[in-house]
């Protein structure tokens, strides 16, 4: 049976809208099939514009930084020793597959979100998303218990539906546009700007509680700034923005007394390792890292350097904190340095770290313009944009400490925003209109301007 260009297009397209409907569901849980939909979207794109030999995207103002990005970290993932030790193998093939994610924004953004109904339908698995975690952390706040049995965290951190506390990230990166967007939604049919505004805050609100009734305090920290950054873009936000600014002091101090132990962890445990940040295990994880770069500036160590060599005895060294002789030893290694940006610099150097702040930035650029974009365009639409990009600015805010970089499922979750983001910039882009016939009948090229 002979296949032709055209039947294989629609395949592509049909299993591209069902792995982007899938994606939120299995992001939240089974990451592992998530991933899965995010490398099969990334293939499915790079072959869709191998068919249509329509390679226009590579050449976007926030598409090309991020090759030459993933270019130099290859090449700095290179073997630089004979015999080659496993690490060095591991360290590239992570590295030729790291792109993998930008790649499924892209396709995202380019391709499957550029169907009407395909992006509403994903939007609203998003909303879903957030309702459930949301509702499976007021659960355990009341109960003590989440949906499956699983009680608070020792600390007294909220866990939502997961054992461990890592619900607040994800929760706090995708709750912002949701809720700008419901919020949004639910104020359409007034007129005056104050009950916008308060319907506006209502929406916000029991992100910020239960944020704050979770104890983790970069999540409530970044919240905070992401919405700030909404309300600098959008003015009918600033009010209720504000609103919010003042109400989280007192939803912190109430804290004290509705949950102590999560009280101590959001506050007392961040006054600690503020005042003696050096000492901190941040600190520590920080300086070995800066320990890490100062040895080879210039092309790092290779992708995931510090899980490979921050336990080499040549980096056991002080560094710029100077409070030990070992710079805290082997204990200080994990997976990972928490942070985006010095993760950059160890993997691929100082010029490494400069071309993945250019890649962000390109993304934020692209964001904050289709944010800025209101005329005719609805408010709920608006406020989705406002929100994506409000999301980005939070989860890639360079001084926070943060996953890996493409690390599940929060960098799954990060990229899926990403994607939805673009895909509402790229609508703008004059540069994708019909162009006269389709290479498939019901097939969206991808030089194609989507039916509205």
């Amino acid at each position: 049976m002979r296949v032709t260009k055209a039947v294989l297009l629609r395949f592509l397209d049909r299993l591209g809208t069902v792995l982007t409907l899938i994606l939120p569901l299995f992001l939240v849980h089974w990451r592992g099939i998530a991933e899965g939909c995010l490398d099969g979207l990334a293939v499915g794109f790079l072959l869709r514009s191998g068919l249509t030999r329509d390679w226009h995207w590579c050449f976007q103002r926030f598409v090309w930084p991020g090759l030459v990005w993933w270019g130099w970290l290859v090449l700095c993932s290179l073997p630089r020793q004979v015999p080659v030790p496993t690490e060095a193998i591991a360290s590239l093939t992570q590295a030729l597959l790291a792109f993998r994610f930008p790649v499924a924004a892209y396709a995202l953004a380019f391709w499957t979100l550029q169907d009407p109904w395909t992006r509403t339908w994903c939007r609203r698995l998003i909303v879903v998303c957030v309702l459930y975690l949301g509702a499976q952390m007021l659960l355990q706040a009341v109960t003590g218990h989440n949906l499956f049995g699983n009680p608070r965290f020792g600390d007294g951190t909220l866990t939502g539906p997961y054992d461990k506390p890592r619900v607040s990230a994800p929760f706090a990166v995708m709750g912002l546009p949701v809720a700008l967007f419901v919020g949004a939604i639910l104020g359409q049919g007034m007129t005056r700007s104050w009950p916008k505004a308060l319907v506006m805050g209502g929406a916000l609100l029991p992100v910020l509680g239960l944020l704050v009734l979770a104890g983790q305090r970069m999540s409530l920290a970044t919240f905070l700034l992401g919405t700030t950054v909404c309300a600098l873009v959008l003015p009918s936000l600033r009010r209720p923005a504000l609103a919010l600014l003042i109400a989280s002091p007192v939803l912190i101090g109430l804290l004290a007394f509705m949950s102590p132990d999560a009280f101590g962890h959001l506050v007392t445990k961040t006054h600690i390792q503020l005042a003696h940040f050096a000492g901190s295990p941040y600190g520590q994880i920080y300086n070995r890292a800066v320990v890490l770069i100062q040895a080879h500036p210039v092309m790092g160590l290779g992708d995931d350097a510090f899980r490979y060599y921050c336990r080499v005895k040549i980096y056991l060294k002080p560094g710029l904190a100077d409070l030990q002789p070992d710079g805290g030893g082997v204990s200080v290694c994990v997976q990972h340095t928490h942070n985006h940006v010095l993760e950059a610099a160890t993997n691929s150097g100082l010029p490494g770290a400069a071309l993945f702040v250019v890649m962000i930035g390109g993304w934020w650029v692209a964001l904050g313009r289709a944010a800025k974009r209101q005329v005719c365009l609805s408010d709920p639409d608006i406020a989705w944009r406002v929100g994506l990009f409000g999301a980005a600015v939070l989860h890639e805010w360079p001084l926070s400490s943060q996953s890996a970089f493409l690390n599940m499922p929060l960098g799954g979750i990060a990229f899926l925003l990403l994607g939805a983001g673009l895909a509402e910039a790229v609508r703008d882009l004059r540069v994708y209109r019909p162009d006269g016939a389709a290479i498939a009948r019901g097939a969206l090229t991808l030089s194609q301007r989507p039916r509205e």
